[in-house]
């Protein structure tokens, strides 16, 4: 079967398509924000895709792949654009595991290992998925693609039940989705299961609440703490909090809304939080601020 650079197959007509094949469609279409080639002949070899011309567009970019030095940085823009028009889907995953390994500190990498997460989630292979994700998040704690990765990693994760992950992954997106409207809605739609509550478990008895103590006033803040996630849910923050901790920071978590913000500190001076930050940040490939407490 041929497909095209969409991953829809264009031997079968859509309305005979399996589930699966569906499915494929949908997780291989490539948003606009992640196509960005900067070489013309690339942007017109993808043009030409769209029109329904993949076999030019193919050998167009096989042409440029062939005249490109391997040690060209111009070379894992041309070889990612390859697993975009590719015939298979073995092809496409043999190119972005290529980018991906041999070009990792090209600005092409992440969106390949998105491309490879998406393969997977498509395949369903879940884990397998949900460990692509996880690479950009931690190699790539900047990558323009986060905002697009959360939302399949959070669907992955759903999908194995398990939720607090799912969440966690929500808040990180939300906050990447930027000016992205499109994007936002559909991580505030799959938020929803995050901030509804869940159901009862019939089969426990109601705990005893009078007899439970009150939990101990937080103490109050002050300097500077060093923000290191928000998530929806208290066992999420608390996965982040030890993570911290077994690192070696203090940490603390402050509820704001229906977030809880995770932050490592305080800090009596902006200089010494913004140090920290930068040890969060290495040992832990976090995007930490810092932030003022009152």
């Amino acid at each position: 079967m041929t497909w095209n650079w969409l991953g829809t197959a264009t031997a079968v007509p859509p309305y005979r398509r399996t589930a699966a094949t569906a499915l494929l469609a949908l997780a291989l279409h490539l948003p606009a924000a992640a196509a960005g080639q900067s070489d013309p002949r690339l942007v017109d070899a993808l043009r030409i895709a769209q029109e329904g011309g993949s076999d030019s567009a193919r050998v167009l970019v096989t042409n440029l792949l062939r005249q490109t030095p391997p040690t060209d940085t111009l070379y894992p823009q041309v070889l990612y654009t390859m697993g975009l028009v590719s015939r298979s889907i073995d092809e496409m995953r043999r190119t972005y595991t290529r980018v991906s390994v041999e070009y990792a500190t090209s600005d092409w990498a992440d969106d390949a290992i998105y491309r490879l997460a998406l393969l997977d989630y498509a395949a369903g292979n879940l884990p397998g998925a949900t460990r692509q994700l996880e690479r950009i998040r931690n190699d790539y704690p900047d990558s323009p693609a986060l905002g697009m990765a959360a939302e399949w990693a959070a669907r992955a994760f759903f999908d194995q039940k398990k939720r607090d992950e799912a969440c966690a992954w929500l808040a990180i997106g939300m906050e990447r989705a930027a000016d992205d409207v499109e994007l936002r809605n559909r991580l505030e739609f799959l938020n929803s299961r995050c901030t509804n509550p869940q159901p009862a478990d019939t089969a426990r008895p109601a705990p005893d609440t009078a007899a439970t103590p009150a939990p101990p006033a937080t103490p109050a803040r002050t300097g500077f703490g060093v923000q290191v996630a928000a998530v929806n849910t208290q066992a999420g923050a608390d996965k982040i909090m030890g993570d911290l901790r077994n690192a070696g920071f203090k940490a603390y978590t402050v509820k704001e809304g229906a977030l809880f913000k995770v932050r490592a500190g305080p800090y009596a001076d902006r200089a010494a939080a913004t140090a920290a930050a930068e040890q969060i940040r290495r040992k832990l490939r976090h995007s930490p601020f810092v932030v003022p407490e009152p």
